[in-house]
């Protein structure tokens, strides 16, 4: 028998991401802060999910990965978040 999810330990190990399970047991995963349109060309998500815990692990991984490239490569990790347009009056 595999081990529950606990979201806090998710949530513990990727605390740049705010991590759920939807109703329908699908795990989600959504960035803290927005994406530049710059940041998802380099192929960054703003929202990664996966029914299957160590999938979700490892996109997650992948995901900080490539924003680690992409800070060495382009500069962008001292760029501010983008505001969100929906929160803009």
């Amino acid at each position: 028998m595999s081990k529950p999810v606990i979201l806090a330990d998710l949530q513990a190990a990727f605390p740049e991401w705010t991590i759920w399970r939807s109703s329908t047991g699908r795990l989600w995963a959504t960035r803290n802060r927005r994406l530049t349109g710059a940041r998802r060309e380099q192929g960054l998500e703003q929202t990664v999910n996966n029914e299957d815990v160590h999938r979700l692990v490892e996109q997650l991984r992948r995901q900080d990965r490539l924003a680690a490239e992409a800070s060495r490569t382009s500069g962008l990790a001292d760029l501010p978040a983008v505001p969100d347009d929906r929160t803009s009056s």
